[in-house]
C-alpha cells in the first residue's frame, strides 16, 4: 500500500485522519482542555474553592485535590490515570496522564499533559471565622499631608515582609488582613505585640509619630479584652515645600527622622521642629 505524506510534519504514513497523520491529529486534539486557569486559594490554609465550596487545606492529600481540580476546571475525553502535583506561591502545575482517544479510528492510549493553574488568593470560611475571633490589633498607617502613594506603600510592605520572615519560627501572631486605602494602609493582626513591633520598626525607618489606643471589646475569664490600635503618621512633606505655620510662611529645607529644618520666607531665619511638633501643628501646605 502506497504511503502518503502528512502535510503538517511530512512523515510518510499509511493513512491520513482528517488530512493529517495520527501523531499530528493526537497533538492537535488533546484529551484535556482547560476551561478556567485561575484557582481561588486560601492564603492561610491552602484550601482551594471548587464546586461552590472550599476543599483541601494544610493536611489534605495533594493528589486527591489535584484530581478534583482537573475534574472541575478541565474537560477530559478519557479516563484520568494519574495526577502529580508541584506548586509554588503563585501557581500549581499538574502532570496528568489520561487514557483515551481523540478519534474513533485511533486506538486508545495513555497520553501525558502538563496543566498549569494560576492562584488567586482569598480567605476560606474556616480561616475567616478563626481570624475574626483572634483579630486583636490594628496598625493604621497614614501619610501627612499627601497620603501614601503606591511606591510608599510598597516600601512599607517590603519592610513588614522582612520583619515577618524574622519571626517565621516564633509564635508572635500573624497578619490577618491588609486594606489598601487612598491615604494609607490598615493592617490587622492577631497579636497586639506584632502590631506594636511593626509600628515601631516603621517608626524608626520613616519620619513619623505613633499613638496607641485601647478599646474594651469584651470580658474573658473575668478579665477585660482589649482591641489595640497603633496609629502611625508618616511625614510626606518634601524639601522645598512652602507651608504656613503659626501665620508665617516657611520653606522646608530638610527632613530627618527626628527633626525638620525650616527657613522663614519673611525673616530669612532658620529654625527646626521635632517631627511630633510638625505633625501636631496646624499647618497649611501652600506648594513648592
Amino acid at each position: 500500500m502506497a504511503k502518503v505524506p502528512c502535510p503538517y510534519c511530512g512523515r510518510l504514513v499509511d493513512r491520513l485522519i482528517e488530512g493529517q497523520c495520527e501523531e499530528c491529529y493526537i497533538e492537535r486534539h488533546p484529551l484535556v482542555l482547560v476551561k478556567e486557569r485561575r484557582l481561588l486559594r486560601c492564603k492561610y490554609c491552602g484550601a482551594v474553592f471548587l464546586g461552590g465550596r472550599w476543599v483541601g487545606g494544610k493536611r489534605a492529600d495533594l493528589e486527591e485535590v489535584a484530581r478534583r481540580i482537573i475534574s472541575e476546571k478541565t474537560s477530559i475525553r478519557g479516563v484520568l490515570e494519574k495526577a502529580e502535583v508541584s506548586q509554588s506561591d503563585g501557581e500549581i502545575v499538574i502532570n496528568v496522564v489520561v487514557r483515551g482517544t481523540p478519534h474513533p479510528s485511533i486506538e486508545p492510549r495513555s497520553l501525558s499533559y502538563v496543566v498549569e493553574f494560576e492562584y488567586v488568593y482569598d480567605i476560606c470560611n474556616t480561616c475567616r471565622e478563626m481570624l475574626s475571633r483572634r483579630e486583636v490589633a490594628l496598625l493604621q498607617i497614614r501619610g501627612t499631608p499627601r497620603g501614601l502613594d503606591d511606591t510608599y506603600k510598597k516600601k512599607i510592605l517590603n519592610i513588614i515582609e522582612q520583619e515577618l520572615l524574622k519571626f517565621k519560627d516564633k509564635k508572635i501572631g500573624f497578619i490577618s488582613d491588609i486594606k489598601y486605602l487612598r491615604y494609607g494602609l490598615d493592617i490587622y493582626t492577631t497579636s497586639s505585640n506584632l502590631a506594636r513591633h511593626l509600628a515601631y520598626v516603621l517608626h524608626r525607618q520613616f519620619p513619623s509619630s505613633i499613638k496607641e489606643t485601647a478599646k474594651v471589646v469584651g470580658v474573658r475569664d473575668g478579665r477585660k479584652v482589649y482591641h489595640m490600635t497603633y496609629s502611625l503618621r508618616l511625614v510626606t512633606y518634601k524639601p522645598g515645600d512652602v507651608v504656613k505655620i503659626r501665620g508665617e510662611e516657611k520653606r522646608i529645607v530638610d527632613i530627618g527622622n527626628r527633626y525638620v529644618v525650616l527657613y522663614s520666607v519673611e525673616t530669612g531665619k532658620y529654625d527646626q521642629l521635632t517631627i511630633s511638633e510638625l505633625l501636631n501643628s496646624e499647618i497649611i501646605l501652600i506648594g513648592q
